[in-house]
């Protein structure tokens, strides 16, 4: 916090900071925040070896120095809490010092893509009731639930389009989201909206958000839309610009009304939560076409931004994954404050929202009770500036920067399941970049300083010294969005290509060390997805250009992962909004959203990994990726079961790449090798041949990326 005009402040201030480093000391600034700049008063050190040989406990003054010269004295109190496996298995599973609660008795379901439906390969996957797992579809599932609600229809998106449909039977009325929100407003219905504004006054919008004309098109309805920016009233003018064009409100969820269940009469609160955007592109299903749905179902919805000069209508259009969820009882009450406690901060005083009272809505804790009920916690990076926090007492708990308070929880979620988990962790994401500060790297950037991948790593370390296998399948994009041979793709994935680094050299180590046989990707695995050998129709029009002509003779493409998704232990699973870079786990960036979900009576015991909701959404999961189910993928923990995954997407690529393409002989799924090589000592290369990514003649589409020489380390980390 800032204290004014002060020369003896008073903070009063707590920290709780989750620590992974290799240092000898912990260093304390203190600066005078002036006007144009800011003034270190000076620094107090505090040796940390010494401080644990002490006991990791210190309380009174210690000094603050600057060059040498005496600037004071510093009251403090420092705590140290030790990591071990054995304390944070003791603590539990729900995950401390958050701002919301963990409640009890709630329901969830746990969506895969826009559209799914059953297959005969998810014969044999049960569910926690003793159920045949059936999937069902996102968006068809939203629409539903907006068509049902009566009361009050709220939407957070980073985009929202309204000109999409959310079902696409081929004997159902094209309805666009636009037209049932707006039907669902002339009706009575509460409808507001909050999506991110970006910063197009001065230039044009960069990322294709649609927010300008989802705004015109509710202008003259009964939809109140917010264009919300993300800036930050306690920084300096330029640093608030920065921050309004470099950061965005990320948070994607959908909050309503439900019908009574039961025999309460009362309706319900409902939400979802996850990674996909109500917008253009998104629709998608488990098969992933690329050309055959482009004259019907994505007549309308062409979408392709990993691929420049390849023109709607033409393809191939970009295959779309992600992961979303719903959420029943208590806790989609708490993602409703978080919809109130952001609509407050941008309230102008001309609409209110719904009231949600006990008399209309069941608002009781633990409202389902079966074996299969689930634990939820609400998370959240988002800090003072984008919402007003409204529970004081927990507000309380979170840290404070420069007067802003700033809840980071969501990071807090994943380094706690992580230190839990014991066989393996299963990761979805669309970028996979941090823990800088362990980084080799002489460049590496001081900002992205999450913990997750070096506490992935200490896992694995630790189980290699224990004779435990452990494994982490982690699948990310083949490159972000935007085209693999642009300044920002190729830096991030350049950081991308550090944090693996990082990651193999630790195992290779651990591996050497114990005398093992086994190599760095038996623990650690990157994959990617893909499609190879769509239908396409004779109608589509003709290639003209030289990446329109390349890709549709190849008939392939990298599916674009979009998730935003860890599964540990087959007992937890963390579903959300953020990405695993720095931009989304600081609290301080882009704003987040997230659910970490568990049911109690399912959890890893005893060294058996729990067969519930988690466990089959998990390999629903791997038959979308790999075709179908393995007797092996029981055990996703054990040496040949990383084994066969990696069997399988070794294979997929090699098809995927192959010249003399085989249609008869598809790929497996859709898991392929990150095409990357990584040596027995944990070097980490290009795979021979593929220094650029497939169908890219470019020299600067390169697989390990390249720092970039004017961009601002806080745009790509």
């Amino acid at each position: 916090s800032i204290i004014q005009n002060s020369l003896q402040p008073v903070w009063n201030q707590k920290f709780f900071s989750l620590i992974n480093h290799i240092g000898k000391e912990l260093l304390i600034e203190v600066v005078d925040d002036d006007l144009g700049k800011n003034d270190t008063v000076g620094f107090a050190q505090i040796d940390f070896r010494d401080f644990i040989a002490e006991g990791g406990e210190l309380s009174g003054s210690v000094q603050l120095l600057l060059d040498g010269e005496d600037r004071g004295q510093l009251e403090i109190e420092l705590l140290y809490h030790p990591f071990s496996k054995e304390n944070v298995l003791d603590y539990g599973i729900k995950v401390p010092g958050c701002y919301f609660p963990e409640r009890s008795g709630c329901r969830v379901t746990l969506f895969q893509d826009a559209e799914h439906w059953a297959q005969p390969e998810h014969e044999g996957i049960m569910t926690a009731a003793g159920e045949s797992y059936v999937p069902l579809g996102t968006w068809r599932q939203v629409a539903h639930a907006i068509e049902s609600a009566t009361k009050f229809i709220y939407i957070t998106g980073w985009s929202v389009h309204t000109e999409i449909t959310l079902i696409r039977d081929d004997d159902s009325e094209a309805q666009t989201l636009g037209e049932l929100l707006v039907e669902k407003a002339n009706n009575g219905c509460a409808v507001h909206m909050m999506i991110w504004s970006e910063y197009d006054e001065l230039i044009p919008s960069l990322v294709g958000t649609n927010d300008n004309a989802t705004a015109e098109y509710f202008q003259d309805t009964k939809v109140n839309v917010k264009r919300c920016e993300r800036g930050s009233t306690n920084e300096s003018a330029a640093e608030n610009a920065f921050a309004r064009l470099c950061y965005s409100h990320h948070q994607k969820s959908i909050i309503c009304d439900s019908p009574p269940s039961g025999d309460d009469e009362r309706l319900r609160v409902v939400a979802f939560v996850g990674g996909l955007d109500l917008t253009n592109g998104r629709y998608d299903t488990p098969q992933h076409p690329i050309f055959s749905t482009l004259k019907n179902r994505h007549a309308t919805d062409f979408y392709q931004s990993c691929a420049t000069d390849v023109r709607d209508g033409v393809g191939p259009r970009q295959p779309w994954h992600d992961i979303h969820s719903y959420v029943e009882g208590k806790i989609a009450q708490d993602v409703l404050r978080n919809f109130e406690e952001r609509w407050v901060k941008e309230d102008d005083g001309t609409c209110e929202l719904c009231e949600i009272n006990e008399d209309e809505f069941n608002l009781e804790d633990d409202v389902y009770d079966g074996e299969d009920n689930w634990n939820v916690q609400f998370l959240r990076s988002i800090t003072s500036q984008s919402c007003q926090f409204s529970l004081l007492d927990r507000a309380r708990k979170l840290k404070t920067e420069r007067a802003e308070k700033i809840e980071d929880t969501i990071h807090r979620a994943y380094i706690h399941q992580i230190r839990r988990t014991q066989n393996f962790v299963f990761i979805e994401n669309q970028y996979f970049l941090g823990s800088a500060h362990v980084w080799n790297d002489e460049d590496k950037p001081k900002k992205a300083v999450n913990l997750i991948a070096i506490e992935l790593v200490k896992n694995i370390v630790e189980s290699i010294k224990a004779g435990v296998h452990h494994s982490v399948y982690i699948i990310i994009p083949m490159y972000p969005e935007g085209g693999p041979e642009t300044m920002a793709v190729q830096e991030i994935l350049y950081w991308q290509t550090c944090t693996m680094r990082m990651m193999y050299a630790s195992i290779a180590q651990a591996i050497e060390e114990e005398g093992l046989d086994t190599h760095p990707t038996d623990y650690l695995a990157f994959f990617c997805i893909g499609v190879r050998g769509d239908e396409i129709p004779e109608d589509l029009p003709e290639p003209e250009n030289d990446v329109e002509i390349t890709l549709r003779e190849k008939d392939r493409f990298p599916i674009y992962v979009h998730s935003k998704m860890m599964i540990s232990d087959d007992e937890y699973i963390i579903v959300g909004s953020a990405n695993i870079n720095q931009r989304s786990m600081s609290g301080r960036r882009d704003t987040e959203m997230a659910v970490g979900c568990y049911q109690p009576n399912f959890l890893y015991q005893d060294g058996q990994l729990p067969a519930g909701d988690v466990a089959a959404f998990r390999k629903s999961l791997w038959v979308e990726h790999m075709g179908e189910l393995q007797e092996e993928f029981d055990n996703p923990g054990s040496l040949e079961c990383m084994r066969k995954v990696k069997e399988i997407a070794q294979r997929n690529w090699e098809k995927f790449t192959a010249d003399d393409w085989d249609a008869e002989d598809g790929l497996q799924g859709h898991l392929l090798t990150y095409p990357i090589n990584v040596a027995q000592d944990g070097t980490v290369t290009v795979v021979e041949g593929y220094n650029l990514f497939p169908d890219y003649t470019s020299g600067e589409a390169r697989v390990l990326g390249k720092k970039s020489m004017y961009l601002l380390e806080k745009i790509t980390t």
